[in-house]
C-alpha cells in the first residue's frame, strides 16, 4: 500500500489535475487553481470572485493521441470591463503627486460587483520609487487592480515591478504624467507569470475615431469603459 505524504496531499488539494473530458463538461471551477489536461496541452485554470482565466503552459504532441477533449484560453472579468473614469482619477493623482510616484489600485466588491478607486497612502516617495501603505479593505472586497506611475519616466516593467507583482492581479503602470498624453501598460499578473493587456492609450488616434462598426477595436472590447460603474 503507497502511503500519500501529507504535504503532497496537500499541495495537490491546493492545485489538482483533472483531465478535461471528450464529452461531458468539466466541473465547475472553484476558488484556486487547477491544471487542466487537454487534447493537445496542459492549462492552468485561475478563479477568483473577480476573475478567471485558462491560461496555456505547454503544448502536447499530437502522436499518440489523449484521450482528452479541448478547452480554449479564455480571460474574463466579473465586473465587466475596466472604467476608463477611474483610471483618469488615478493618472490625476499620480500628476499631483509629480515629481515622486503614486500608488493605487481598483478594489472589487463582490456585493456590488464593481470596482472603486483606492489611494495607498506613500510612506515614502520620490521620482524612481514608492514605499507605501495598502489601504484597508472591506470584508467583501479584493484588490483586483494593482496601478503605480512612474513619475515623469515612461511606463514600463522594471526588476522591482517584476518582483512585487506576485499572486493573482491586473497590474498598470503610468508614465510621462507631465504629458497630456500619458504612457501606460497593463498585464496580468498570475504567480509570477505576466500576460500583456492592452491599455487605452494603444492607439494612435483619439477614442472618438475609433471604427465601432469595423475591425478596429473599441476601448470596451479592449477591457475599458468610457463610464463608471461605481458611484461614490
Amino acid at each position: 500500500m503507497t502511503v500519500v505524504d501529507t504535504r503532497d496531499a496537500a499541495l495537490q488539494a491546493a492545485c489538482p489535475v483533472l483531465p478535461v473530458p471528450r464529452f461531458g463538461e468539466l466541473p465547475p471551477a472553484t476558488p484556486g487553481q487547477r491544471v487542466l489536461l487537454a487534447r493537445d496541452g496542459v492549462y492552468l485554470e485561475v478563479t477568483r470572485s473577480w476573475f478567471g482565466c485558462v491560461h496555456k503552459l505547454a503544448s502536447l504532441p499530437r502522436n499518440p493521441p489523449l484521450p482528452y477533449g479541448v478547452v480554449r484560453e479564455v480571460i474574463h472579468f466579473a465586473f465587466g470591463v475596466i472604467p476608463i473614469t477611474l483610471l483618469e482619477r488615478f493618472v490625476a493623482y499620480g500628476r499631483q503627486c509629480l515629481p515622486n510616484e503614486a500608488a493605487g489600485a481598483l478594489v472589487y466588491s463582490r456585493e456590488r460587483g464593481s470596482l472603486r478607486l483606492v489611494l495607498h497612502e506613500a510612506l515614502q516617495a520620490g521620482p524612481d520609487g514608492i514605499d507605501y501603505r495598502v489601504a484597508d479593505l472591506g470584508a467583501d472586497e479584493e484588490l483586483a487592480i494593482d496601478l503605480h506611475t512612474h513619475g515623469t519616466l515612461s511606463a514600463f516593467w522594471s526588476a522591482t515591478d517584476n518582483a512585487d507583482d506576485q499572486g493573482v492581479k491586473v497590474c498598470g503602470v503610468f508614465g510621462n504624467l507631465d504629458r497630456s498624453r500619458p504612457s501606460a501598460a497593463f498585464r496580468l499578473a498570475v504567480n509570477g507569470h505576466f500576460i500583456a493587456l492592452p491599455h487605452p492609450w494603444e492607439r494612435a488616434e483619439p477614442a472618438a475615431e475609433v471604427d465601432v462598426a469595423g475591425s478596429c477595436p473599441t476601448l470596451s472590447s479592449m477591457g475599458f469603459e468610457t463610464c463608471s460603474l461605481w458611484n461614490t
